[in-house]
């Protein structure tokens, strides 16, 4: 198990990784919901405890931590790359990802404002991004707000998964290293 935090005059931010069962608790709903989801679907078990005073705060660095948690596991034997579609009702979302040690997001399609905003919808997904040094191609289709937000972690959470798959024991690198 591995603990990582993040306390500043805004927030206070604990993750842990390798944790015997995923529990979170941010105080904001939706996100406790997608990371939950992206716990069970990239098969990471998380502790995640946040507390702070605006929603986009937590969510902000509750992605930073989290993501600082990711960069840090071990790449060498990893697939690196893994994909997925993901429907959800009448949303679907692809996902091409890289766990290259440069983070990118790129986003085709709208999520809509439902119980998180669209705006901190995305933030949360860059920032993790370019924290965890992945690389995370993303287009979502669909109607409502919350399955294309739900479709969109469950295909990341589903790459990640494939990307983690340990199948060697050298880097997934013609240069020989991932960053």
């Amino acid at each position: 198990m591995k603990k990582f935090s993040r306390k500043t005059e805004e927030t206070e931010v604990v993750v842990t990784i390798g944790a015997e069962k995923t529990e979170v608790d941010t105080s904001i709903p939706f996100l406790d919901h997608m990371l939950k989801t992206l716990s069970r679907h990239s098969g990471i078990a998380m502790k995640v405890k946040a507390r702070g005073d605006l929603e986009h705060h937590i969510i902000e660095d509750v992605a930073i931590v989290l993501g600082k948690a990711l960069a840090e596991m071990e790449k060498k034997g990893l697939e690196r790359f893994g994909d997925a579609i993901v429907p959800m009702d009448d949303a679907v979302a692809i996902c091409g990802l890289d766990f290259s040690g440069r983070g990118v997001l790129v986003v085709d399609g709208e999520f809509g404002d439902g119980e998180m905003k669209e705006e901190d919808f995305l933030h949360f997904l860059d920032t993790l991004c370019r924290n965890a040094g992945l690389n995370v191609y993303l287009s979502v289709k669909g109607k409502n707000s919350h399955h294309k937000m739900e479709a969109a972690v469950k295909a990341i959470a589903i790459s990640l998964k494939k990307a983690l798959k340990k199948s060697g024991n050298d880097y997934r690198s013609a240069k020989g290293v991932l960053d």
